[in-house]
């Protein structure tokens, strides 16, 4: 829509560029924060204590193919690196789109999710449609857009993914770990219980028996004896 700029997103393209930009800032935080922590209330990042992450992020490969062929159509060594290679190549994209396209960037306004008045979409949505078949051929001759548009279903969506899947394993496994210990705690906190109290028992019983014994001493004393 935003290389269309055709009035049929019901956006102006300073909106547009604005909420991709918004939303382009975003994924940044997000992945700075899965990665390196200390954000978005993330302590340590993954980097630090995953192997099976970094493997997948960093490594030299795509794992999440099953072919084996790392080379994308329009960047060929952008897939071959892992995942972090392959986002810094969707993110340089997404820039230089908005930078072709994206108009002003004194217009740029994040309007998603804001509701607009009936007025407001009638004037933006049909007073301003302006089909360009040029502007559509862009969007499948612009190598830059075309691995954009590419990125939300090939390559990079699948390696987010495998991640995704990673992550989630690696909180399973903590998870699991956790509840062990819970159980171990747990165990011998019931154990150290038993044992206290059939001590005390034990203890009790013996001082009753010396108590019992005194006293049968005492009575066998007090017997006249001829």
């Amino acid at each position: 829509e935003l290389v269309l700029n055709d009035g049929f997103s019901r956006m102006t393209q300073g909106e547009i560029a604005g909420t991709l930009n918004s939303a382009l800032e975003q994924l940044r935080r997000s992945d700075e924060a899965v990665r390196r922590g200390n954000l978005l209330r993330v302590g340590e990042g993954a980097d630090y204590w995953s192997d099976e992450h970094n493997a997948v992020m960093y490594d030299a490969g795509c794992p999440w193919k099953t072919d084996g062929n790392c080379t994308t159509p329009d960047y060929p060594s952008a897939g071959t690196g892992g995942v972090f290679a392959l986002s810094l190549q969707f993110i340089e994209s997404v820039e230089t789109v908005l930078e072709t396209y994206g108009g002003p960037k004194a217009d740029w306004e994040d309007t998603f999710g804001v509701p607009n008045s009936e007025e407001d979409l009638i004037a933006v949505t049909y007073q301003t449609v302006n089909y360009d078949q040029a502007r559509v051929d862009l969007v499948g001759a612009d190598k830059t857009v075309r691995f954009v548009m590419q990125g939300f279903s090939g390559d990079l969506l699948k390696g987010y993914d495998l991640v995704l899947d990673v992550l989630k394993q690696e909180m399973e496994n903590i998870l699991t770990k956790v509840h062990f210990e819970l159980q171990l705690m747990y165990g011998s906190y019931v154990a150290l219980l038993l044992v206290g109290f059939y001590w005390a028992l034990f203890r009790r019983t013996i001082s009753g028996s010396y108590s019992h014994t005194e006293r049968a001493r005492d009575f066998v004393q007090m017997l006249p004896s001829h």
